[in-house]
């Protein structure tokens, strides 16, 4: 097609000028970096490891502060084949990497030679720039200057930063930010230590410029502090041996973006925190969950307050699996509990869907406080695939024995995984169910004299909230009446309504019903003060929800709401009443929306966990 002279040489105009204009925007853009600290092959699946987790979040470069091999020798041949072995483990990476000389890498003169080989003359101390930002690398362990930056290299840090300077105005150079990578945190030796004292000078360089981060490594810890506008990090090591993350010893790297000087944003990322999209598949949660060990309670009936205890108490063990399972079971006891077990540990081997009790002696001189109450931790462990690294990258290391010039990865394709559970010892709230014979009339009170037989329970914060309900029944019905306390009735809420009103954003009351005592099954009745409600089956059931038939009258009082029930066993999926001596778990909650904390109950830490409730006993 025939184009003028005019239209194509605009054309070429506006070309020029769209990829002057991205050339820019590239230029005055963020940047994205990681920086490791020491490895020295300290833990080489963990730092391997660390490497594709850092890769995974795509940086525009990684940088290592100082001691990326073991070093220490003037034996050349050694030097070289670390160095390969290096280069090995960040293969992985797919960004430019930017090594910091550390006194691991170039203590003697024959490692300062190696270094240089291996990464270039110009790679002991340098700079570059990056969007917005300018990076500068200081050597700390040149040649005979150990934990030095003496007077010849802050003069060239001077004139690099003058230089960066020259291509900005001076507002415009505010807006830029730089940083400070060394191997030796200088700033925090003794002040009579001469690199101290080196940095002290570094310091009145520095302030003159927009210099936002300064990281050390050479200590294996993590520690930040803010001096003079600046951060400054000493970065910790990858396979720190003994963990203490509050006390700075975790295994980490660190991630920074940089969106504009006021925008900088910095995460230290524990090394094993970060995972492929492909970690784990349907097969593999099968598989992991099945050795999952099912949660329980150990609940003693017949311990009361203030008198000595000594019983043996009956735990089931249960091996759901087609294969034979090694546990181990451990009894932790608090410190300053006056209880104490038999046996405290022991080994449990059982086989293929084998079920076992084990009798444990309980023994102390009287109830201890709840803090104090001890736990069974019972254990198992298998062998799976980690998920560390993408399916394709661990099917090329598994099938293909992958290696980078003669070095063949370490990172684990397969760990032990252990699968851990607590028994915790429950002292669940009883009260005895009594049998009547009268009839009931439904009226919201409780005139007739059966109810003088309703033990009763009693549960909240204090008088002015309290809840108290009792508990009757006879050959057809379970009776229950619940006085709540309620210092201002007129604000009740029970707006609630719909096909599935959800009555605990009301004020209500809320009955938990496990008849067969199993720790695990339930029924729900609830109703709020306007009398809707809300029944259903435990939550992970198709069909939960069904139609109740209890009769029921409320009351409301000048400082106390009060509901009646008379509840066919049927509403309970009963079809007789329980005979003397049955035991159910039970509890009760209610939602009061006049409160912050605005639920209370009478039994354990959740309305939905069937080990903590308590238990109703017919009589």
């Amino acid at each position: 097609m025939y184009q003028n002279k005019k239209s194509i040489k605009m054309k070429k105009l506006l070309l020029f000028a769209f990829i002057i204009f991205n050339i820019k925007v590239i230029a005055s853009g963020g940047v994205r970096f990681v920086v490791f600290g020491d490895s020295q092959f300290g833990n080489p699946p963990e730092f391997e490891r660390m490497v594709y987790e850092a890769s995974l979040l795509a940086p525009d470069f990684v940088i290592q502060v100082g001691d990326l091999i073991h070093g220490y020798t003037d034996n050349k041949e050694q030097l070289r084949a670390e160095w390969k072995r290096f280069k090995g483990q960040i293969s992985l990476l797919d960004a430019p990497f930017y090594p910091v000389p550390g006194n691991h890498d170039v203590l003697t003169n024959e490692a300062e030679e190696i270094y240089k080989e291996v990464w270039g003359e110009e790679k002991l101390y340098y700079s570059f720039s990056k969007g917005s930002a300018h990076f500068i690398v200081l050597n700390s362990w040149w040649g005979e200057e150990d934990d030095r930056i003496m007077e010849w290299q802050r003069n060239w840090l001077k004139t690099d930063l003058e230089n960066y300077s020259k291509k900005y105005l001076k507002e415009e150079l505010k807006s830029k930010s730089i940083f400070i990578f060394l191997h030796s945190p200088l700033w925090k030796y003794p002040e009579n230590h001469d690199g101290k004292k080196d940095w002290d000078k570094v310091k009145e360089i520095l302030k003159d410029y927009p210099v936002k981060l300064i990281i050390g490594g050479h200590t294996h810890e993590h520690v930040w502090e803010h001096n003079d506008g600046i951060d400054y990090l000493i970065l910790n090591s990858a396979g720190v041996r003994r963990e203490n993350i509050r006390g700075g010893k975790f295994s980490s790297f660190l991630f920074v973006t940089v969106k504009d000087e006021k925008n900088i944003k910095a995460a230290a990322i524990k090394a094993g925190s970060i995972y492929p999209l492909d970690t784990v598949n349907p097969n593999d949660r099968i598989e992991a969950t099945k050795r999952d060990i099912e949660p329980k309670t150990i609940s003693i009936d017949n311990w009361n307050v203030g008198t000595p205890f000594s019983e043996k108490v009956i735990v089931e063990f249960n091996n759901k699996l087609n294969v034979e399972q090694l546990y181990r079971l451990d009894w932790f006891i608090p410190y300053g509990s006056n209880i104490q077990i038999t046996p405290e540990s022991k080994w449990l081997n059982l086989e293929p869907k084998q079920k076992v009790t084990e009798e444990f002696l309980i023994e102390s001189t009287g109830l201890p406080n709840m803090e104090l109450m001890p736990y069974l931790e019972v254990t198992t462990k298998e062998k799976y695939r980690t998920g560390f690294l993408s399916r394709d990258l661990e099917d090329k290391y598994k099938n293909q024995k992958i290696k980078i010039d003669g070095y063949e990865p370490t990172i684990k394709l397969e760990d032990e995984i252990i699968h851990k559970e607590k028994y915790f010892l429950f002292l669940p709230p009883k009260v005895i169910v009594n049998r009547i014979s009268s009839e009931i009339i439904i009226d919201g009170k409780i005139n007739e004299k059966s109810w003088s037989n309703g033990n009763s329970i009693k549960f909240g914060t204090n008088e002015n909230d309290s809840t108290e309900v009792r508990l009757l029944y006879d050959k057809n019905y379970l009776y229950v009446y619940v006085k709540m306390n309620e210092q201002n009735p007129s604000s009740l809420k029970y707006t609630t309504g719909g096909d599935i009103p959800l009555t605990w954003n009301d004020d209500d009351i809320e009955f938990f019903f496990d008849t067969e005592n199993n720790q695990k099954d339930y029924i729900r009745l609830f109703q709020n003060a306007g009398g809707t409600r809300f029944n259903s089956l435990q939550r992970w059931v198709e069909n939960k929800y069904f139609e109740s038939k209890y009769e029921s009258k409320i009351e409301i009082s000048n400082d106390y709401w009060a509901i009646e029930m008379k509840i066919p066993w049927s509403d309970i999926a009963l079809d007789k009443p329980p005979n003397k001596g049955d035991t159910w778990g039970f509890n009760i909650g209610r939602h009061r929306q006049q409160q912050m904390n605005k639920e209370s109950r009478w039994s354990g830490g959740s309305l939905y966990d069937p080990k903590r409730y308590g238990k109703i006993i017919f009589n």
